[in-house]
């Protein structure tokens, strides 16, 4: 016969009550992320593009070290955001052959590197845009079907309806404007204006489609990207102050948008994510977090390098963890790390 002293230590650790306390479950049934390069974990690789990442340097730090189409030299924020709300370790792309059922019922990634809300954007890089043609929301509608049959009407749409939409896009919209022809037909009020409208229609329709949960990021200084300080020409490499602005104005019309957006959305919450203050705090107090090269890109020069530029033939920086972007466009992955601290803290307890 059991010893008593062991069969209460049975009880307690098989009860329900105890055992349920003890458990952390995740905040959100999935997580599906819709946007541009510092969301796409490989769709990308999937698309006849020249915006690619599948080759070195790129992925040097990743799970494996290998490049697999994400702009960086490790993790973006979907695989660290999957990871740290245990959901799963990495942020799968949807266009990926080799899906599980898992991969399928806890969320999957339909960025694109190089779109945009404005279709016109996408087109010059060959990408997904967010709405016409081979859209990501297209995508979507695809992914659902393909959930239906594998877990049923009603519980694809709880998984849809418990889940969180994660949007980040726009600053390919706007690098465009400034070297397009639009530019001169369309002051940048106006377009900051008809990019707004978009993104009112976008989640409008994946609203339609059962999302309920979307966090929504504004634009982040890409005024300080290594790129456009280069290709702005300032012999002292700062910011350009004047696309900043913009982003910052962009920025108040979208936050002055979500509350009547919310509103007219039944049972929708729309969360802001300050992606200008959590990458501008580090950009103005590079010291604080250990970063000592905030203006150049650790591939090669970290003046133009992205992409096709950055590739197998091009030197790479001695320490990367010493800077703040990893290409002359997108950040580190300790960047990255940090965006997803900001989000975890101060986005996620708004759901």
């Amino acid at each position: 016969m059991a010893h008593p002293a062991l069969l209460l230590v049975l009880l307690l650790i098989s009860s329900p009550a105890i055992s349920s306390s003890k458990r952390i479950l995740p905040k959100f049934s999935a997580i599906f992320y819709f946007g541009d390069s510092v969301l796409d974990t490989g769709n990308n690789i999937r698309l006849p593009t020249v915006a690619l990442a599948n080759h070195v340097p790129y992925g040097r730090d990743f799970p494996g070290k290998k490049p697999t189409g994400r702009f960086s030299n490790g993790r973006l924020v979907p695989d660290l955001l999957n990871q740290r709300l245990q959901l799963k370790e990495l942020s799968p792309p949807y266009l990926d052959s080799k899906l599980s059922n898992n991969d399928m019922m806890t969320g999957v990634n339909f960025a694109s590197e190089g779109s945009g809300f404005d279709d016109q954007t996408s087109q010059l890089a060959n990408t997904l845009p967010m709405f016409e043609a081979v859209k990501q929301v297209n995508l979507f509608k695809d992914y659902l079907l393909r959930l239906r049959n594998i877990v049923g009407d009603k519980d694809a749409s709880r998984i849809i309806a418990n889940s969180l939409i994660f949007i980040s896009s726009g600053t390919n919209d706007f690098s465009h404007y400034y070297r397009s022809s639009k530019k001169k037909k369309m002051d940048i009020g106006a377009y900051q204006d008809t990019v707004i409208q978009m993104v009112q229609a976008r989640v409008k329709e994946l609203h339609e489609l059962g999302g309920r949960q979307f966090s929504l990021a504004g634009l982040p200084p890409f005024g300080c990207t290594p790129i456009q300080i280069t290709l702005s020409r300032d012999p002292d490499r700062a910011c350009v102050d004047e696309q900043n602005w913009d982003a910052q104005i962009y920025n108040s019309k979208l936050q002055e948008l979500l509350p009547a957006l919310q509103g007219s959305l039944h049972g929708s919450k729309i969360v802001y994510l300050d992606a200008y203050w959590a990458l501008m705090e580090i950009l103005e107090e590079p010291a604080k977090y250990g970063f000592t090269e905030t203006t150049r890109g650790c591939c090669g020069t970290g003046l133009r390098e992205v992409a096709l530029l950055c590739n197998a033939f091009t030197p790479i920086c001695k320490n990367v963890s010493s800077h703040v972007f990893y290409d002359a466009v997108h950040p580190t992955e300790r960047v990255y790390m940090l965006v997803n601290d900001y989000i975890v803290k101060d986005v996620i307890p708004q759901f």
